[in-house]
């Protein structure tokens, strides 16, 4: 299943972009280190929290305890995301600086941000005026964090990334206040896997009422997920019981039964009709045979009364 990076704030509101006020420099006629920074301000009421919609893992912890390094966090996405940078997934790296020095220490160098974690907060700390993150997306090799020659920090990547070539936007969870005219795309729909066919009574079929149920490599919870399965009806060839459910294999991978999910069609076998025994053929006479016979016997006998008349009489006159 394809995990897309998503906008990871709650609010977008986006202060300055990349080719704005101080950050132009950041890589505007550089010859060596440059990122391509953005200010989120979030709800800009209060503080705010970076809520990831992916998970990551922090690599770097910067300026505690140092009056001279701005507090940043550099995180790597635990997973390869989609972005709509490129076709193919990579990982994903993001700075967020300006926290303030008590929210920072409550982060380490290896812990994991699972996806909604709501641990840091944008801040003030260092030249900023006003609660936001100073944000960065890269991709590639990290360099460190370096002075270029116009004489700003930066995060060094391969690939520095605008906002809206890192994350999709998931409309459902970002409210959107103001995007400074960066052009983001909507998260994509998963076509979904499976080809679904026609009802059959012949053949044993399984119907899939959900829109998100997971169709998987092999059975088993630990399987690969190749992706959500498509609404319908799949005709089933193998099945098998592991991790308390029944598997079904539609012909792309297996799907997990459940009554709240899956409609069950065992194929409905045909109704043998056993053979009748032909009655023993009896012997039927002819019936003009026999009335043919019967004429005869009585023709022969009154015959043979005739003949014996007649000699009674001859007899007579002997």
């Amino acid at each position: 299943m394809k995990e897309y990076a998503i906008y990871p704030f709650r609010y977008m509101n986006i202060t300055q972009r990349h080719d704005q006020g101080n950050h132009a420099p950041h890589w505007q006629g550089v010859t060596n280190w440059s990122d391509k920074p953005w200010d989120e301000a979030c709800q800009d009421v209060g503080r705010s929290y970076f809520e990831p919609q992916n998970d990551f893992i922090i690599e770097e912890v910067l300026g505690l305890n140092d009056d001279l390094t701005t507090n940043t966090v550099r995180l790597k996405s635990v997973n390869k995301l989609y972005i709509p940078y490129k076709s193919e997934p990579d990982y994903l790296y993001v700075t967020l600086t300006h926290m303030n020095e008590d929210n920072l220490r409550q982060v380490s160098q290896g812990q994991i941000l699972k996806k909604g974690t709501k641990i840091l907060l944008e801040g003030t700390d260092g030249y900023a005026t006003g609660n936001h993150f100073h944000t960065t997306a890269n991709l590639g090799k990290y360099y460190g964090f370096l002075k270029n020659n116009n004489g700003k920090w930066c995060f060094t990547y391969e690939k520095s990334l605008l906002p809206n070539e890192a994350f999709y936007l998931d409309s459902s969870y970002t409210d959107v206040i103001y995007s400074r005219e960066y052009a983001f795309q909507p998260v994509p729909k998963d076509e979904g896997v499976g080809l679904p066919v026609t009802r059959d009574d012949a053949v044993n079929q399984i119907e899939v009422k959900v829109p998100e149920l997971y169709c998987r490599e092999y059975p088993g919870l630990q399987s690969k997920i190749l992706g959500f399965t498509k609404q319908g009806i799949y005709n089933y060839t193998d099945k098998e019981e592991k991790d308390n459910y029944t598997w079904y294999n539609i012909g792309v991978g297996w799907i997990a039964y459940d009554s709240a999910w899956c409609n069950l069609y065992p194929k409905k076998e045909k109704e043998v009709i056993p053979p009748i025994d032909n009655p023993k053929d009896e012997e039927v006479s002819n019936p003009r045979e026999e009335d043919t016979n019967s004429s005869r016997n009585i023709f022969t006998k009154i015959k043979d009364i005739i003949i014996k008349i007649i000699k009674k009489i001859l007899s007579l006159f002997n």
